[in-house]
């Protein structure tokens, strides 16, 4: 009689124990798991997810051109820059290395801004190569403000930004040029590829 009593009990102990178990550690931890899998801050319920449409570039009709010729003889005022120096840093402590106040720095501020990698700096001025799109960067960033948005299909102009009667000895003052876009090194082989690339797409 005493051995059933006790089994009774030892019955009704584990029912308990069950139930405890059941309500408070299974339950909740199952309600757990569904929480975790619902984002806090992106509900399921606002699945799908959409994503903002991506930017169209629109090609531009126009084109950055250096308004200082690559093919300048100058006078120099200093020896050197500094490498490090940037062309803001260079207007502000010199002005200019040349004797023209007008002519380009050429420490590459527009090639270190440009999303293209157009720009290359060839006698100490900065080249547009035809990779440009016209973003106008390099327009906003330049210290002399010597880079202008032109005409894709310019053929010919004044390629020199010097409006007054400053003394230079610059061989291009005020000179026309043939307004060209060079393509960069190894650029018409990469040309060729896309295009032959695109013909079987």
């Amino acid at each position: 009689m005493i051995l059933k009593i006790i089994l009774f009990i030892i019955f009704i102990l584990l029912l308990i124990l069950l139930a405890f178990f059941t309500l408070y550690i299974f339950i909740p931890s199952i309600n757990k798991e569904d929480k975790k899998k619902e984002d806090p801050l992106v509900p399921l319920s606002l699945s799908p997810v959409i994503l903002p449409e991506e930017k169209k570039y629109n090609p531009s009709t126009e084109k950055a051109y250096v308004m200082c010729s690559c093919n300048k003889e100058c006078k120099l005022e200093r020896s050197m820059y500094n490498s490090e120096y940037t062309c803001v840093m260079a207007k502000t402590v010199y002005g200019s290395a040349l004797d023209c106040h007008f002519a380009c720095l050429g420490l590459g501020d527009c090639t270190k801004i440009c999303p293209q990698e157009a720009i290359v700096i060839k006698n100490m001025t900065a080249v547009v190569t035809s990779n440009c799109c016209g973003c106008g960067k390099c327009v906003l960033v330049c210290p002399q403000h010597i880079i202008k948005l032109i005409p894709k299909d310019t053929k010919k102009m004044v390629v020199c930004s010097n409006d007054s009667s400053d003394m230079t000895s610059c061989t291009k003052l005020k000179v026309e040029e043939n307004v060209m876009w060079n393509d960069k090194k190894d650029f018409k082989i990469w040309e060729y590829c896309y295009k032959i690339l695109k013909r079987f797409r």
